[in-house]
């Protein structure tokens, strides 16, 4: 059973290798990007529970992808690594959105992985329980339905037909209920 799924980008392909052994020798699924173009190609098609990249790339450097992303609105967790980082670097990343930034060569990596994974889940249970229950129904529901609509079309490229069928809804059903929600269909 894999419990979680990790993006690992890094130009030294002993280490990425290492890393992606040791973290699927426990049940990760790893995929491996020896570049930031191979990196936003993956992402563009997948998702992962964590991202950890090199500082120090040929091309276009993880700092200037973790920018990219950031200001993009991404929303994976990234962590940052070097072997070979100063103060300001560490400082630069945790500023512009990195969780973490770890030093190389991650002799145990495994105990940073479950840390980071397990504050991820932490973090995304407050999400779904920050809801202020002091509100009438209705009006959580709303907010909720509203929520989860956006979600759902964002997910499925705005295809109306699948997000009615992933809702249990007729279209029109659908239609109606975004239209109240005030949720944009596009």
């Amino acid at each position: 059973m894999i419990i979680g799924n990790i993006l690992i980008i890094d130009d030294e392909s002993i280490n990425a290798e290492a890393m992606k052994d040791t973290l699927e020798d426990v049940n990760y699924s790893v995929v491996l990007a020896s570049d930031a173009a191979q990196a936003k190609t993956i992402v563009k098609t997948q998702s992962f529970d964590l991202i950890m990249m090199d500082v120090w790339m040929p091309g276009q450097d993880g700092m200037s992808l973790l920018e990219e992303w950031m200001s993009a609105g991404f929303s994976m967790p990234v962590v940052m690594m070097s072997g070979h980082a100063e103060h300001q670097d560490v400082v630069k990343a945790i500023k512009l959105g990195a969780v973490d930034f770890l030093k190389k060569p991650l002799h145990d990596i495994l105990p940073s992985v479950r840390k980071f994974l397990s504050e991820k889940t932490n973090n995304d249970k407050q999400k779904i329980s920050g809801i202020d229950f002091d509100l009438p129904l209705k009006t959580v529901r709303n907010m909720f339905e509203a929520q989860y609509f956006s979600h759902h079309l964002s997910q499925n490229n705005h295809n109306i037909a699948k997000v009615a069928e992933l809702a249990g809804l007729e279209r029109t059903t659908l239609y109606r209920k975004l239209k109240d929600l005030g949720v944009d269909k596009k």
